[in-house]
């Protein structure tokens, strides 16, 4: 069985210091003047002797405890080597169920990573300093000269854990180097909550029936654009009226495709939204699959891209007179709407949210005339003790 002592060493480095005659200092003094940096090292499974040099005694001492755990566990052994590139090839084959949108993040990620720390750098040499050098460096970074928002840089530094976290679990790394940044603090993003009189205006000024639809189970349904897109005629149920959020896997004619809670959602289908697919529904084209394809160009006929619909929903905004608003502040408002008659648990299920906390602070909004009751309710409350004290008097 292998020695499962980890040790902790001094590395001396640089000329020997002297006395001042010129004679060597004892080893007994090298400690205080002699420069040195510190060696963790232990014996791995196989009886192998490893070693690792870090600058401080601090670093030496959280290095060898985390040591000492993965010795007792028997996974003593240093990860095999394989460099950043290769690795990203392995990712992004092994991470499957992945949405399309997610994909393209994380290899865009993974390509930054690549053009920061190089392609050919071994993984598990990827240290938190490099870590810590690597956010930084794109927090700096500029796109069509603005810089970058720190929700972008937030969310780069989440994917980098999560593409790290992958290397922890094929045992190629030991430790997270992302795993103790923090996030940059950042405001919510103002929304804009569209109201049953907006969602009017908006299906009046829609250009299409196609397009009527689509806004209609946003708003009425709250799904999300990719959800939308990746509806088919099968997913709906007319005759209950309700429709199915789910992942697409191997069908004929139609891409893989999978939600972004992973989980299949049912959802009831209000009448206005049933009645304007019913008519969607008679006449659509030869052999179509989804509910909503390009009725023009090349691609006609084909599933609708998320870039169409971004850019064409402010055009029917603006044509309906609303004020700055997303496509997916639809779904928002639908949270919203839905929040002020039932449980949020209810809604959060509805959304098709993992965490409750995410509903209540993304997807609903107080509203001006509750802010407005709620000034009034503390006017009534500070008039009711003045005329308690005057009473009294």
């Amino acid at each position: 069985m292998a020695n499962e002592k980890v040790g902790i060493y001094r590395n001396y480095y640089g000329p020997i210091p002297k006395d001042r005659s010129g004679k060597p200092l004892p080893k007994s003094q090298w400690p205080k003047k002699r420069t040195h940096s510190w060696v963790v090292r232990w014996f791995g499974s196989d009886g192998q002797r490893y070693s690792k040099s870090v600058a401080t005694r601090k670093e030496a001492d959280r290095l060898a405890e985390e040591v000492q755990a993965d010795v007792r566990a028997g996974k003593g052994d240093l990860p095999q080597e394989m460099t950043l590139k290769a690795f990203g090839e392995m990712y992004l084959k092994i991470r499957t169920g992945l949405s399309e949108r997610t994909q393209e993040e994380h290899e865009r990620t993974l390509k930054f990573l690549r053009q920061r720390l190089g392609g050919n750098r071994a993984v598990h040499k990827i240290t938190p300093l490099d870590a810590r050098q690597f956010i930084s460096w794109f927090r700096k970074r500029k796109v069509k000269g603005r810089p970058i928002a720190p929700a972008t840089a937030n969310k780069v530094l989440r994917e980098c854990r999560r593409i790290f976290r992958e290397a922890v679990d094929c045992q190629l790394i030991r430790h997270n180097p992302f795993d103790r940044m923090k996030q940059e603090r950042v405001s919510d993003p103002p929304w804009h909550h569209i109201t049953p009189e907006e969602y009017q205006r908006l299906i009046a000024a829609a250009p299409s029936l196609r397009w009527q639809g689509m806004i209609a189970l946003a708003y009425c349904c709250g799904l999300r654009v990719g959800e939308i897109l990746n509806l088919t005629w099968r997913d709906v149920d007319f005759a209950e009226g309700k429709l199915r959020v789910v992942a697409k896997r191997g069908e004929t004619d139609v891409l893989d495709w999978t939600p972004k809670d992973k989980d299949m959602r049912i959802l009831p289908v209000p009448a206005p939204a049933i009645n304007l697919l019913t008519k969607l529904q008679l006449d659509p084209s030869a052999g179509q699959m989804y509910l909503f394809v390009l009725g023009k160009g090349p691609k006609v006929g084909q599933r609708m891209g998320r870039n169409n619909v971004w850019r064409d929903f402010d055009v029917v905004r603006r044509r309906a007179g609303l004020p700055e608003c997303s496509m997916h502040d639809l779904r928002r408002s639908f949270c919203t709407n839905l929040s002020r008659v039932i449980p949020m648990h209810v809604v959060q299920e509805l959304a098709g949210h993992s965490d409750i906390r995410t509903t209540r602070r993304f997807y609903v909004k107080v509203e001006p005339e509750l802010m407005k009751q709620a000034c009034r309710a503390v006017e009534t409350a500070l008039a009711e003790a003045e005329e308690t004290e005057d009473g009294s008097e």
